[in-house]
């Protein structure tokens, strides 16, 4: 058995062993609180996950396509090949996440943060981009940005070595 719990003090009791390729397409998780769980795989498919907090959990492989991130906290989060597809992620921190090779098309991304977070390989063919925060952010040249956007002028590093050293340093692996 495995309890969620919520910042309003509610729990969801789910009969499972483990997280890893749950099935949560359309649920009302709002305040869910998700820290330190392993969710590869999982699908959260236009589920409403406005503020939930995922810090430091794994979600490589996970499906959130159209789903509402505002505000939600995904810091230092494992966010490996996961489909962000048309998500709201208005307010949403990925700080310190890695993100590599994620999809982000048709994204609303404004207020986003981004800050030290691995973008590499990510298609950020996003809305709102202007509006996002990526001050210590890399980026390779297989990353996808907008039409005109220049993630340098935002604070993001191309890949180099040293960068990934610095992210190797605080467990942000580089593929």
């Amino acid at each position: 058995m495995i309890t969620i719990c919520f910042e309003t003090g509610e729990t969801l009791d789910l009969p499972l062993d483990n997280l890893a390729n749950s099935i949560f397409s359309g649920m009302e998780l709002h305040r869910a609180i998700f820290d330190g769980f392993d969710v590869s795989g999982a699908d959260f498919t236009k589920s409403n996950l406005r503020n939930a907090s995922f810090n430091h959990s794994i979600l490589n492989g996970a499906v959130l396509h159209g789903a509402a991130l505002m505000n939600a906290t995904l810091v230092g989060a494992q966010m490996k090949k996961v489909d962000l597809s048309g998500v709201v992620a208005i307010g949403a921190d990925f700080t310190e996440a890695d993100l590599s090779l994620s999809d982000l098309r048709s994204a609303d991304v404004c207020g986003a943060i981004f800050i030290r977070a691995n973008l590499c390989g990510v298609n950020f063919e996003v809305e709102r981009i202007e509006g996002a925060f990526f001050s210590g952010a890399i980026y390779n040249e297989f990353t996808v940005w907008p039409k005109g956007f220049d993630p340098v002028m935002f604070g993001a590093r191309l890949c180099t070595k040293s960068a990934e050293t610095n992210l190797k340093s605080i467990n942000i692996e580089i593929q």
